[in-house]
């Protein structure tokens, strides 16, 4: 038995995988993500006129650096202590500029503010009210774009999923028992669970995603995989559950027309990374075309808006029944491989 967690900017999807059960009829929950959360906690800060102080683990920012703006501009102070102010950019000099005091000493009268994409506390407490014990094993999902305070984090997040692919491109080589210093963001959801006894593994929600949509009915290899998320769009070419060629954009900056372009050179093995990046985005990498794809899979919160205008044959993937689901399977598909 084991907890798959795929943190999302909105929400983190929950899955208790167990071996004796139907797929289907696993526990799973939907809820907002720590960001979120953490966001609405320093709103009310703002509303009632408090300084904040946060502490605690190096996060996703998004909902958290827009709340920590908001307080700012509102008039009121945010002190963070080092590892809690890197959410917010990973050039502590650029936090500062934003008006951030960086201190590991919380101020008198301020709120404490805990960072941290994983909060073991809140989910133990959801599982309890149902009579549920959480698992001493852990899999979890965050985007990371690796710790890049002078480079472009485009770069070295795209750095660090080419690696990836040069080293087999298969579930395990996307996947971490400990993951490298570059890694900030996992390392320190690895380093909060290590500390709280769990038994654990971590990976990028992308790849977790698109390995996660091949557990849908419908795929067939060779497969192109979409994941269009509400930051990003990631797509991958895979063949025999190995991802051969992977781009990543920006979801804002792409529509239809022009990811249906985008999807034409790149299954022609085509698309360049300078392509990609030139155009705001992450980048793009083939290790190998496998062939005519003969299923296309897409995913991600933002698909409908894609789908409905796309003329390509597409299947919506609902792995185990379900689309939201789609990163916690990939996570258990990746326990598997690297752990049992």
């Amino acid at each position: 038995m084991m907890l798959a967690v795929d943190v999302g900017a909105g929400t983190q999807d929950i899955l208790l995988y167990r071996g004796d059960m139907e797929p289907e009829g696993l526990y799973k929950m939907i809820m907002p993500s720590q960001t979120v959360v953490i966001a609405s906690r320093i709103r009310g800060a703002t509303d009632h006129g408090k300084d904040v102080f946060l502490h605690g683990y190096t996060m996703g920012g998004g909902p958290l650096t827009a709340a920590v703006r908001r307080h700012i501009a509102a008039g009121f102070r945010v002190y963070a202590a080092a590892d809690a102010a890197l959410s917010i950019h990973d050039n502590l000099q650029r936090v500062r500029s934003m008006g951030v005091v960086i201190t590991e000493d919380p101020p008198e009268g301020c709120v404490n503010i805990r960072t941290g994409d994983v909060d073991l506390t809140a989910l133990g407490d959801a599982f309890s009210s149902f009579g549920l014990s959480l698992p001493a094993a852990i899999a979890v999902a965050v985007q990371d774009h690796g710790f890049s305070p002078e480079r472009s984090n485009r770069a070295t997040r795209f750095d660090i999923m080419r690696s990836s692919l040069k080293n087999g491109g298969r579930i395990e080589d996307f996947a971490y028992r400990e993951p490298p210093e570059v890694l900030s963001r996992m390392r320190a959801v690895w380093m909060y669970l290590r500390d709280q006894g769990m038994e654990t593994m971590l990976m990028d929600t992308g790849p977790a995603a698109i390995f996660g949509a091949l557990e849908d009915p419908g795929c067939r290899m060779p497969a192109l995989v979409l994941n269009i998320g509400n930051g990003h769009t990631i797509g991958a070419l895979v063949d025999d559950y190995r991802i051969t060629a992977i781009f990543e954009h920006h979801t804002s900056a792409i529509d239809p027309a022009k990811l249906q372009l985008i999807l034409k050179r790149f299954c022609a093995g085509e698309l360049t990374n300078s392509e990609i990046f030139e155009d705001g985005g992450h980048g793009a990498h083939t290790e190998y075309v496998p062939g005519e794809v003969r299923s296309i899979l897409v995913t991600g919160p933002r698909r409908a808006g894609f789908v409905r205008s796309m003329t390509m044959s597409l299947t919506q993937a609902a792995p185990w029944g379900d689309m939201m689901i789609t990163g916690c399977v990939g996570l258990v598909r990746a326990w598997r491989a690297l752990v049992e």
